[in-house]
């Protein structure tokens, strides 16, 4: 992998996604950008990629943006992240974005979560387009050792939910929720939710 430039509206949030970054192993490939003239330095620069973009920074067309991203640079891929509606997001794939990342504030877990997702995205792309020999994928780590909840909470954490909306959706309280989260974090070996979800993609646990 070369390079994954995240262009993010604040400093705070950049500084998260170093520190994930660092957290993944991943560092010294982690280009973080705040405006656009230093995105397309970077992106000129032939060593990028994919772009992680929040959708509001693409604003005001953020489907003009993404052709024009695709048209001068189309070795590298583009993944927004933000609270877009689904038909802007239906928009934004048919112009040639890989997809849109989950992310409502734009600075909390869920943007991370979203970079991590991104992360992988980055590997298997460069993996199906530069490598023509099959790489071994990781051992899957045995599914017994999560309970079926925390599988259940795992998963809703790659979709970028928060705990009020998993305890919605699992019928439990928002309480229960950490607890399970904590469980599972602690199996993973995991410091926080975006350190689950890139260990869960990772090594194969989810897909």
């Amino acid at each position: 992998m070369k390079t994954i430039v995240v262009y993010v509206k604040t400093p705070g949030a950049g500084q998260r996604i170093s520190a994930c970054a660092a957290e993944t192993d991943l560092p010294q490939k982690v280009k973080v950008v705040d405006c656009a003239p230093a995105l397309f330095l970077e992106l000129s620069l032939g060593r990028v990629d994919v772009v992680l973009v929040d959708v509001a920074l693409a604003a005001p067309d953020p489907v003009k943006f993404t052709r024009t991203v695709r048209t001068r640079f189309p070795a590298t891929g583009l993944v927004f992240t933000g609270a877009a509606s689904p038909r802007t997001a239906a928009m934004l794939a048919a112009a040639g974005a890989l997809g849109v990342m989950r992310a409502m504030t734009g600075d909390g877990d869920d943007l991370l979560v979203a970079f991590a997702q991104t992360v992988v995205l980055a590997r298997r792309r460069l993996t199906n387009t530069t490598s023509s020999v099959p790489r071994q994928r990781p051992p899957r780590p045995a599914l017994k050792a999560l309970s079926d909840r925390e599988f259940q909470i795992l998963t809703a954490l790659t979709e970028g939910k928060r705990n009020a909306e998993i305890a919605i959706d699992l019928f439990v309280s928002e309480d229960t929720v950490k607890t399970h989260a904590k469980h599972l974090y602690r199996k993973l070996g995991a410091r926080d939710r975006a350190h689950a979800v890139a260990i869960a993609f990772r090594t194969g646990l989810l897909t």
